[in-house]
């Protein structure tokens, strides 16, 4: 069987080692010169995010044969808003490594797997799908999925970031929630190391023409004095796709729409749909049943998302305000209770109760 993957990023590498697990090479074609993202930064796996599940990274193991070795533990997350800041202790997830350096996420794939991939390569779909028996496009954007008509734009934002150097808790992570600079978006810091750190903006429907504006304002309201010494931007969308598969050809990881767009942390989804990609073309089954479950998340994302988007900073105070309670933070983090699925539900009630009025 002739399999081709388009792109050599998690979701694509994690497709092709599932692939080889069943005794099928694919082709690896990356437009880039090496794997992994351009920019080096610290993603975030959050357990509250993937309940019950209560280790990711073993899990992913577990089923996969996936080994990844985490930047850290995270057991600290301090939030803030204009008027109100909170923090909640715990084992809360983990810090990953993101970028082209050795230990970086994608790297480690890489290093487990034997397919060839031909880099500096602008693959095209068409060519692909009528020269092998399988196409997975594992690109990272949407400019295919669009092209076949499977996408539908949920959370369109411009990100921009930096490496800055400073004192930090290499455990801990800092979030920032203020619709003065973040519209519906937000910011956030995840460090390397004692002392330097990735601080990120995310600003919703912002461009590259005005994103300097918030992050100059950003800085301003916050009073940082970190030193930068990296600053990048990019623009950052999450969709809602469907079908995930047009004839032969498959959409996984970001180009599949497993970018969440509640806070856009998209490692997990897209090794879990590069994965089950490779499951349906190995065993001939149908790759929409795997994904029931990332489907559902995505479903439960976006409906937070979307009443998140008509906050003000007002709400925000009272958010954080409560999720930082003692009782609250007993029973969301020190517990492994499912409470994004609970609040979506209750969000799904709230909005058919005022469809009705």
């Amino acid at each position: 069987m002739k399999v081709s993957i388009i792109g050599a990023g998690i979701s694509g590498l994690a497709c092709a080692h599932e692939l080889e697990q069943h005794g099928i090479i694919p082709d690896i074609y990356e437009e880039r010169n090496q794997v992994g993202e351009l920019f080096t930064h610290v993603a975030t796996i959050l357990q509250i995010m993937n309940r019950p599940v209560k280790d990711q990274i073993n899990e992913v193991y577990q089923k996969f044969n996936i080994r990844l070795k985490p930047y850290n533990l995270l057991t600290k997350i301090k939030m803030h808003t204009p008027k109100t800041s909170g923090t909640v202790y715990g084992r809360l997830g983990y810090l990953m490594k993101q970028g082209q350096d050795q230990d970086s996420t994608a790297n480690q794939l890489l290093k487990q797997i034997n397919a060839p991939i031909y880099y500096n390569y602008c693959a095209n779909y068409t060519k692909l799908a009528r020269e092998y028996d399988y196409v997975v496009v594992a690109n990272g954007t949407s400019n295919i999925t669009k092209a076949l008509g499977c996408w539908q734009d949920v959370f369109k934002s411009w990100v921009i970031g930096s490496t800055v150097l400073g004192s930090f808790d290499p455990t801990g992570m800092k979030m920032w929630l203020n619709t003065e600079y973040a519209k519906a978006g937000y910011a956030y810091l995840t460090p390397f190391n004692q002392k330097s750190a990735s601080l990120i903006l995310v600003v919703q429907g912002a461009n590259r023409n005005n994103i300097n504006y918030y992050w100059n304002k950003f800085w301003e309201k916050e009073k940082f004095t970190y030193e930068i010494v990296e600053l990048w931007d990019l623009e950052h969308s999450s969709g809602f796709v469907f079908p995930h598969q047009v004839d032969n050809i498959l959409f996984v990881g970001n180009s599949g729409g497993f970018l969440e767009p509640l806070l856009g942390f998209a490692l997990l989804g897209g090794i879990y749909s590069g994965v089950y990609a490779a499951k349906s073309i190995a065993e001939g089954t149908n790759y929409e049943d795997y994904l029931a479950q990332l489907k559902e998340n995505t479903r439960i994302s976006i409906a937070l998302r979307n009443y998140l988007n008509k906050y003000q900073n007002e709400n925000f105070d009272h958010l954080i305000a409560l999720l930082t309670t003692p009782i609250i933070k007993n029973m969301v983090y020190n517990t492994n209770l499912d409470i994004i699925k609970h609040v979506a539900s209750l969000v799904d009630l709230i909005n058919k109760v005022k469809s009705l009025k």
